[in-house]
């Protein structure tokens, strides 16, 4: 291992320089300097792409909210949630960094998060960009299951984490995950979105993205004229409507813990358009989150989140199965779903062996999402981990293998 810790902790670990936080997920983005809360700024992970005789502009945050014609909309991530559009992460990183939070990423050693799954490619090549094109000092990458059991003050976990298209159950142990007992389905917050637009559809309700209508007063009366642009991407289109329907999904939808479903609380249970259409979902507002409990024939074994933490368990060594039930951490925006967490509470303990204890953690609504992001923050400042960054000294002698070295366990 090189030697350089002490010049490293005593450059880029005191008070005047910090780390920049970055987690990239499939659906935001966010970013921060290490030490804070909560991200500084939280924005969509994607980059509208224009094309102009073989140019490409890139285009994100705000600006993405003024239509342009052929505008297409690609996702930074793939389906796993690996960085895989280079082009449209330089362009929120310069928009994040520099544009938001005024930094030079020459000057900031720079922590991010990356998927629970290994994939030594993807880690590497991720490296040698921030190294190269940003001469980033130092960096460190940690899975982001592993950050969101340190958030809750937890080295040792088992980490239930739901986002947009996947969700994990993560055997975390001293800070390393069990890449051999974690588990992944492709179902989030994205599938249910999904699920709600169907529903939408056989209600015959038409969800127009804002771009598409103007809203006047007539004789004291809201008037909506619609308008059709023809040269809209069908991607950008997409994106827009489902924004909204993305709102109206989580302004509705509920989970029940204890109360039958035909007994519930119906009130609450509309949402009105921008173009002023009233949606009242009815059952489905229940039904629909209900899948993330539920087998799902077409994702082969899926048998509910609670299943997947039970599974992964198993999975994992004997000797620490005790201590992964009485560490489940729930995190992921997708486990914002009101009931979630309490479901997890009730149903955890029905399938657990006996004399077993189970113990739920989780951040409050408004933080759980961060919750990659606030434990890379809490990490990242402590004076004991400055000497595990990654330096741009070890890059230059090891090349980007070296990430592989440096990242691979945090204690």
């Amino acid at each position: 291992v090189h030697g350089d810790f002490s010049k490293l902790a005593s450059m880029y670990g005191g008070d005047d320089v910090s780390g920049v936080v970055l987690d990239i997920g499939s659906c935001y983005a966010r970013g921060g300097n290490s030490g804070e809360d909560l991200p500084r700024m939280c924005t969509s992970s994607v980059a509208g792409v224009l094309d102009f005789e073989g140019k490409k502009d890139y285009f994100v945050d705000d600006i993405l909210r003024i239509r342009r014609d052929k505008m297409e909309i690609n996702p930074l991530t793939d389906e796993q949630g690996y960085i895989n559009n280079f082009e449209g992460l330089d362009c929120l990183l310069k928009c994040m960094l520099i544009n938001r939070l005024g930094l030079d990423p020459k000057e900031h050693p720079m922590l991010l998060s990356e998927p629970p799954l290994h994939y030594k490619e993807i880690r590497t090549k991720l490296t040698q960009h921030l190294f190269e094109k940003y001469q980033v000092p130092a960096l460190f990458i940690c899975k982001s299951s592993v950050l969101s059991a340190f958030s809750c003050g937890r080295s040792t976990a088992l980490v239930l984490e739901s986002g947009a298209n996947n969700t994990y159950a993560v055997p975390v142990h001293d800070g390393y995950v069990l890449q051999a007992s974690l588990l992944r389905y492709a179902i989030g917050g994205n599938y249910l979105t999904e699920e709600v637009a169907r529903e939408l559809d056989k209600k015959g309700i038409k969800v127009a993205p804002r771009y598409a209508f103007t809203k006047k007063i007539l004789s004291g009366q809201p008037i909506v004229d619609y308008q059709v642009y023809e040269q809209t991407h069908p991607s950008y289109e997409k994106f827009c409507r489902y924004e909204i329907i993305r709102d109206l999904k989580e302004s509705l939808q509920t989970l029940m813990t204890e109360v039958p479903m035909e007994m519930s609380d119906t009130k609450n249970n509309i949402y009105e358009l921008p173009d002023g259409i009233k949606v009242d979902l009815g059952a489905e507002r229940r039904s629909i989150p209900e899948k993330m409990f539920s087998p799902i024939p077409a994702l082969g074994s899926f048998n509910g989140v609670h299943r997947m933490i039970a599974d992964a368990i198993v999975k994992s060594d004997l000797d620490i199965r005790k201590e992964l039930y009485s560490n489940i951490v729930v995190a992921g925006g997708n486990t914002l779903i009101p009931g979630f967490v309490e479901r997890i509470q009730k149903v955890i303990p029905e399938i657990a062996p006996q004399n077993v204890k189970v113990k739920v953690i989780a951040h409050l609504p408004g933080e759980r999402k961060f919750s990659a992001w606030i434990g890379g923050s809490i990490l990242s400042s402590l004076g004991s981990f400055q000497q595990m960054w990654m330096s741009r000294q070890e890059f230059e002698e090891h090349g980007a293998i070296m990430v592989e070295r440096k990242c691979a366990q945090l204690f």
